[in-house]
């Protein structure tokens, strides 16, 4: 396990970050310090209502029904927002994984969402199969502002083979690709 260092403030009003979210392409490594920032302010732990831990990104029912992985310097990990650190999960090879190759050949840094159905459905039924793509919505659109407010360069990517995906995060039969977040 590697822990994440403590996120640093962000830099910049909510108004800002909205003037100034776009959709920009850079291929440059992240710091640790930005990456952990990044993700603790997005998608991290917001607060615990018990039983649920409540993250940055609000998802349906306060239910965990996204995964967020990592896939950087060849290797894929699991965020996790307790205790604010990286698992690795195994190694990555992005090749075959975008419909646009450039991505795979250039991107430092990607962050991988997975819809996890389980919780979901057991609670929500099919309609889950909606709550869980707006959830992942959440999640990007937080990126995009955290991302922003640190001025890295961001681009949410839909064009992905799923299975792919799948194998890459070593997702199970109830683990969904929903998103691969280009950041760097």
């Amino acid at each position: 396990m590697i822990a994440l260092p403590e996120p640093a403030d962000l830099p910049m009003t909510l108004a800002d970050a909205l003037r100034s979210r776009r959709s920009r392409y850079s291929y440059r490594p992240l710091s640790r310090q930005d990456l952990g920032t990044l993700l603790h302010h997005a998608v991290g732990v917001q607060r615990h209502v018990p039983p649920h831990v409540l993250g940055m990104n609000p998802t349906a029912g306060g239910l965990p029904s996204l995964r967020v992985h990592v896939v950087v310097d060849g290797k894929v990990f699991e965020y996790l927002r307790e205790p604010h650190a990286l698992c690795e999960t195994g190694s990555a090879e992005l090749t075959g994984v975008f419909a646009q190759e450039e991505f795979a050949r250039r991107a430092h840094t990607v962050l991988v969402l997975t819809g996890r159905m389980g919780p979901g459905l057991a609670k929500y039924g099919p309609r889950h199969y909606r709550t869980v793509h707006l959830d992942a919505g959440v999640a990007v659109q937080n990126l995009y502002l955290v991302g922003a407010a640190l001025d890295l360069r961001c681009c949410a990517v839909a064009g992905f083979a799923d299975d792919a995906v799948k194998a890459l995060v070593r997702g199970g039969e109830e683990d969904v690709p929903l998103v691969l977040f280009v950041v760097g």
